[in-house]
């Protein structure tokens, strides 16, 4: 924007001079002379940015412009994919251990994983595994309702427990 403003006072500058001479060489022999060389001039100025402009400078500009913005928008989406990962990781650690409080009401269940499907910090799916003697659907109705889900969102998987044979 100063770049503009200073061409047009330089513009308006030469202008000004040329009227004052013109003025002054009111019925000189040279006074045509002397406005042809003030045209030119006052035309060199107008023009003076379309020569002295560096098109090359600007387009490089431009172009690396757009090589940071995508390389911008890269990073941001892999900063988003690690910030996901991270809140899947800390949502099944904590379903894991509401998991396991649930499940220490009863002597010989154990907690094996608890795993989260998690649509935009909305949980729509969770799998539990369990193993031992459990009541399932006590489970499971403790934790619907400390998780706030409809109980056929949450399954309940029960390992098997291997026995020896002989």
């Amino acid at each position: 924007m100063q770049a503009i403003f200073d061409w047009l006072s330089s513009v308006l500058t030469l202008l000004l001079c040329a009227s004052v001479v013109d003025m002054l060489l009111s019925d000189s022999p040279m006074k045509k002379y002397v406005r042809l060389t003030a045209g030119l001039v006052i035309m060199a100025a107008l023009v003076k940015p379309l020569f002295s402009a560096d098109w090359s400078l600007s387009f490089s500009n431009e172009q690396s412009a757009s090589a940071f913005d995508q390389e911008t928008k890269q990073q941001l989406n892999q900063l988003s994919d690690v910030s996901e990962l991270a809140s899947n990781t800390y949502v099944n650690q904590q379903l894991q251990s509401d998991a396991e409080t649930a499940a220490a009401s009863f002597s010989s269940c154990e907690v094996l994983d608890v795993q989260a499907e998690v649509n935009e910090e909305e949980v729509k799916n969770i799998q539990v595994r369990l193993k031992g003697k459990c009541q399932e659907k006590e489970i499971q109705n403790v934790l619907a309702e400390k998780w706030n889900i409809e109980e056929h969102h949450l399954n309940m998987v029960m390992e098997k427990e291997e026995r020896g044979g002989g």
